[in-house]
C-alpha cells in the first residue's frame, strides 16, 4: 500500500514539472533554471525519510516552488500551484500534532510570497480560499489515516493474543494427556504389576511344596510361566504407554511447521546430526516448542523479517542447543517480559540457561540444556 502511495505521488510530481515546460515558453536562459529549480525539489521531496527535521525539507521544497513561480514563470501559472497544493496535504499527513503544525507553516511561509505577486486580487482570494480547503482536506486525511491505523494496531495485537491463547490451549491439552497417560501407566503398574508379582511368589511356593507330584508340579510351573509372561507383558505395555510421550525432536519439527502455518511466518528449521535420533523427555518436548513459540512471537512483535531462523543440535554429544535468529532494524530494546522469563525459568528447570545476542541486524536467542540417559 506505502508503495503505490509513494509511485502515486512521484507520478503526479512529475507529471506537473513536465507539463510546466510543455504548456509554458520559457526562454532559452529561463530552462536551466527551470531544470535546476525541478530537480532540486524532486531530490528534497524524495528524501524526505533521511531529514531529522521534515519541516525544514518543506520549507526548502515550498521556497524553489517560490523562486519558480516568481522568477522563472508568471505567479498566475496554476500547474506550480498545483505542487503547493500537493505539499499542504503532505505535511499534513504525519502522526503528531506539533509535527503537521510546523509542516503546514513550512509551506505556507515561504510561498505566501507569491500572493503578493499575482495582478489580480481575485486571483489571491482563489488560491487562498482552495487553501484552506486543502488544509481541512489534510486534516480529514489525517484522522483518517490515524483511526485507520489504531484499528490496524489493535487487531494485530488481538491477532497475536488470539493466537498465543490458541497454542496455550493446544499445550495445555497435550499437557493434560500426558499427565492422563503417566497416570495410567502407574496405576497399571502398581496394580497390576504387584498383583502378579505377588502371583509369581505365590506359584514359586506352591512349586516348592507340590515336588512330589509331578502332575501338579507341571501344572504350577505353566501358571508361574503365563504369570511371569503376563507380567513382561504388562511392563511393555507400561513402556509402550509411557513411551508416547518420549517421541524425541520430531514431535517438536510437527509443532514448529504448525506455528508457522498458524503465524504465517517462514521458518528456516536446520537439525543437524544426531538430533532427529536424540530422545527427549515430555519436559523437554515442551521447553523446546515454548521457546520456539516465544521466540516467534518475539519476531512478529519486534522483527523486521517475516523470516526467522531455527536450528538445533547437539553440544558435545552431552546437551542440547536451540538458537532461534530473526532480522531487526537498529538497536534493540527488550526488556525480559513474562514470556522471556517463562522460557528462562523452563530452561533452568532442565538445568540450562538462556543466552541472547544483539548483533548488527540480527537477534539471536539461544537455549541450551543437558540430555538425560534413560534411566
Amino acid at each position: 500500500m506505502r508503495s503505490m502511495l509513494l509511485w502515486a505521488k512521484l507520478a503526479f510530481i512529475c507529471t506537473c514539472l513536465v507539463l510546466i515546460p510543455i504548456y509554458q515558453t520559457l526562454s532559452q536562459a529561463a530552462l536551466p533554471a527551470y531544470f535546476v529549480i525541478a530537480g532540486a525539489f524532486l531530490a528534497i521531496y524524495f528524501t524526505l525519510p533521511l531529514w531529522k527535521m521534515r519541516w525544514a525539507a518543506y520549507a526548502l521544497a515550498s521556497s524553489l516552488l517560490a523562486v519558480l513561480q516568481i522568477f522563472v514563470l508568471e505567479p498566475s501559472e496554476f500547474l506550480p500551484w498545483l505542487l503547493f497544493y500537493f505539499l499542504i496535504i503532505d505535511g499534513m499527513v504525519s502522526k503528531s500534532q506539533k509535527s503537521r503544525t510546523l509542516n503546514l507553516v513550512a509551506v505556507l511561509l515561504p510561498f505566501s510570497t507569491v500572493f503578493f505577486h499575482l495582478n489580480q486580487p481575485e486571483q489571491g482570494f482563489f488560491h487562498a480560499l482552495l487553501s484552506v480547503l486543502l488544509i481541512g482536506i489534510g486534516a480529514i486525511l489525517q484522522a483518517y489515516y490515524s483511526d485507520n491505523e489504531k484499528i490496524d494496531k489493535e487487531w494485530k495485537a488481538l491477532l497475536v493474543e488470539y493466537r498465543l491463547l490458541k497454542r496455550q490451549v493446544a499445550v495445555s491439552e497435550e499437557v493434560a494427556r500426558v499427565e492422563e497417560r503417566n497416570r495410567i501407566a502407574r496405576d497399571i503398574h502398581d496394580s497390576v504389576g504387584h498383583q502378579l508379582t505377588a502371583l509369581m511368589m505365590q506359584l514359586a511356593v506352591a512349586e516348592q511344596s507340590a515336588k512330589e507330584s509331578e502332575n501338579v508340579s507341571g501344572i504350577l510351573a505353566q501358571s508361574k510361566q503365563l504369570a511371569r509372561e503376563s507380567l513382561d507383558g504388562m511392563r511393555k505395555a507400561v513402556k509402550a504407554l509411557r513411551g508416547e510421550e518420549e517421541k524425541g525432536i520430531a514431535s517438536v519439527i510437527h509443532l514448529i511447521r504448525k506455528l508457522e502455518a498458524e503465524s504465517r511466518m517462514r521458518v528456516q528449521l536446520t537439525t543437524k546430526t544426531g538430533v532427529l535420533s536424540v530422545p527427549l523427555t515430555n519436559e523437554q518436548n515442551i521447553a523446546i516448542y515454548r521457546f520456539v513459540q516465544e521466540g516467534l512471537t518475539n519476531a512478529m512483535r519486534h522483527g523486521s523479517s517475516r523470516e526467522i531462523a531455527v536450528t538445533v543440535e547437539i553440544i558435545g554429544e552431552h546437551s542440547l542447543q536451540i538458537a532461534v535468529v530473526n532480522k531487526i532494524d537498529g538497536p534493540l530494546h527488550l526488556v525480559e517480559g513474562f514470556g522471556m522469563d517463562n522460557m528462562r525459568k523452563r530452561m533452568e528447570a532442565l538445568q540450562g540457561r538462556v543466552v541472547r545476542v544483539v548483533t548488527d541486524g540480527d537477534f539471536t536467542i539461544k537455549g541450551i540444556f543437558p540430555l538425560k540417559g534413560d534411566t
